[in-house]
């Protein structure tokens, strides 16, 4: 492995987030694959029975990386021909770079600045599927509000922000997009308000002290923040109603050489959907949550299985459907700001082929 790969200890993670042969794949005309329940991991295929493709996936161990953790945990990817290796960063943007030269296969990401400053490059990273959504039921990114605030009346809806101190993880980035598209609701420029830069479990203490009024605030710091007391959630902080019903906080990410490996791409995304499907049944239906939380407590920074009983989970759309309108409106945002001054449009760096044929395959849910 490569310098760039710095694998980082689980403990620095930690404290830092605490904010893909031999196999073919199924012909267009074949039957979709038998799928598992998804009650219990499958048992791992004995050693020296097939002959595995490295895939390598980047991650800051998130909760809404559930679909690639669950997969392997199941066996799925196993099953497709391919070994799923995690390989650690301390946040998603820091994969780019690693993608762009080839040293991962796929990453959990952001639509990002530096994501289309690489894609601009030639180096054809693409966006294959939702990794992440926020919407009613699934709110995991909100703006929460100091509670104080709101309880003295002082706050009562999205104009009373103006001119007041309020946090996000960074600058000319998504974060800041997401704030700026939630203050317009209320008529409030992201220029009328007091910008600070901090880390989300940063953002958590800053609430406490009231260093800060408010602050982009993501899962598991938000229910965090709420149990202590020094934040609340209100309707007005929603993500979702800014972006037209779903935000589209995470994408999956192929480095290009990946993507122009059709046959690949298509295995891990079919591996990746039966994955997010287990998730849904777990967090949608019920079926099956307390294995789903258990393998996630493992490979998640979310260690305790508590939590999960009062986070926000993220919403995985079990097709891996993207919300394209979100997406446009964040590089509508970057234009706007003058961050990106590039020509890309996003049918330059979305290939949703991969994940569509996987949800023909599967067949629809339910």
């Amino acid at each position: 492995m490569t310098p760039r790969l710095s694998v980082l200890p689980v403990a620095l993670v930690l404290l830092v987030v605490l904010a893909l042969g031999g196999f073919a794949a199924p012909g267009p005309g074949a039957a979709a694959p038998v799928v598992p329940t998804g009650d219990a991991p499958a048992a791992a295929a004995p050693a020296g029975t097939q002959q595995l493709t490295l895939v390598r996936f980047g991650s800051p161990q998130a909760v809404s990386d559930a679909g690639v953790f669950i997969a392997r945990a199941w066996g799925y990817f196993r099953e497709l021909g391919l070994d799923v290796e995690t390989v650690y960063f301390q946040s998603a943007p820091d994969t780019i770079p690693a993608l762009a030269a080839g040293e991962l296969e796929v990453a959990g990401g952001t639509f990002s600045i530096a994501l289309l400053n690489a894609a601009e490059r030639g180096v054809g990273l693409k966006i294959v599927a939702d990794k992440g959504t926020s919407r009613p039921g699934f709110e995991f990114s909100q703006l929460a509000v100091r509670r104080d605030l709101l309880e003295s009346g002082e706050v009562r809806e999205l104009a009373d922000l103006r001119g007041r101190r309020l946090a996000v993880a960074s600058t000319r980035s998504g974060a800041e997009a997401l704030l700026a598209h939630i203050l317009a609701r209320g008529g409030v420029s992201i220029d009328e308000v007091d910008l600070a830069v901090l880390g989300y479990p940063e953002t958590v203490v800053a609430l406490g002290n009231r260093a800060i009024d408010g602050g982009i605030l993501i899962e598991p710091s938000l229910s965090a923040a709420v149990a202590r007391g020094v934040a609340a959630t209100w309707e007005q902080g929603r993500s979702s109603a800014a972006y037209g019903g779903a935000y589209q906080a995470g994408v999956l990410i192929l480095s290009g050489r990946f993507a122009a490996q059709p046959d690949l791409a298509r295995r891990f995304l079919l591996g990746y959907l039966r994955g997010v499907r287990v998730y849904n049944d777990a967090f949608v239906k019920g079926e099956g949550r307390a294995e789903v939380v258990r393998v996630l407590t493992e490979q998640t920074v979310v260690r305790d299985p508590a939590v999960y009983d009062r986070m926000q989970m993220a919403g995985l759309d079990p097709d891996g459907r993207l919300a394209r309108q979100s997406l446009q409106m964040e590089l509508d945002y970057f234009r706007q700001r003058g961050y990106y001054t590039g020509a890309l449009t996003l049918d330059d760096i979305l290939d949703t082929s991969f994940a569509e044929y996987a949800a023909q395959q599967l067949g629809p849910y339910r």
